[in-house]
């Protein structure tokens, strides 16, 4: 039986994640960009979700939502920012709260990534798309503004609660965190964070979400101090 209040996320590809929220009999699908795992996800838990929501408008998180919409009946949301990069059926620009049906979700606005990125907030969970990763950031190359990711980090991600579960849009941690090492050798939140995902991928295990005071200490994107500082590192990664 599926519990009352329940976050499922689901693997497809080599890294990517879309999630399943559900509440009192009710869900709704995270960047199902993956269309067949999406709906093999919902046909495991027996549920059928009214909304569709996004964290960005990129195909690998975007590619799948109108064929699950209409096996679904599902309206999807997203923010219009993006919209040159899909077209949600409803745009959730300048909204900060979200109520569908059991659902209650907070928004953050989190642009950089993408114009129209947001962060996602419920029950204890951060769903982050690609803003924030597990021992990194998103890069700025298709169409972001690493300024303007410099500035999520700080007036966005910085205040949000140190008890949320960090749920990013793909698992990137055993790239990233071998980058963290070399600049923070001495970082050992860095490095018990990567033998674990090492010993995780070995036994075949998906990672614990971590919460985002456990990120603060490996991740030193989220620790930059300044826009320049962050700039910088963002450079570096890119450059690594």
């Amino acid at each position: 039986m599926t519990p009352a209040v329940a976050l499922h996320r689901r693997r497809f590809g080599a890294t990517n994640y879309l999630y399943l929220l559900v509440a009192g009999g009710e869900a709704a699908l995270i960047d199902p960009g993956d269309a067949s795992v999406a709906l093999a996800l919902l046909a495991d838990l027996g549920l059928s979700p009214r909304w569709i929501l996004h964290t960005h408008g990129h195909a690998d998180h975007s590619g799948g939502s109108r064929e699950v919409a209409r096996a679904c009946g599902a309206r999807i949301l997203g923010h219009g920012a993006d919209a040159a990069l899909f077209a949600p059926d409803e745009d959730l620009a300048g909204r900060t709260d979200l109520a569908l049906g059991a659902l209650r979700l907070r928004l953050h606005h989190a642009p950089g990534h993408t114009p129209g990125s947001l962060l996602l907030e419920w029950e204890g969970h951060l769903l982050t798309g690609d803003t924030l990763f597990w021992g990194g950031c998103g890069n700025c190359r298709h169409g972001g503004d690493v300024a303007a990711l410099a500035r999520t980090f700080e007036r966005v991600l910085a205040p949000l609660d140190g008890s949320l579960r960090v749920e990013p849009g793909h698992d990137y941690a055993e790239a990233n965190l071998p980058f963290v090492l070399a600049e923070e050798p001495g970082n050992a939140a860095a490095a018990a964070r990567l033998l674990a995902a090492q010993a995780g991928r070995t036994a075949g295990q998906e990672p614990v979400a971590p919460t985002l005071a456990e990120e603060r200490a490996a991740n030193p994107f989220l620790r930059a101090g300044s826009e320049a500082a962050f700039v910088a590192l963002r450079a570096r990664r890119d450059a690594w």
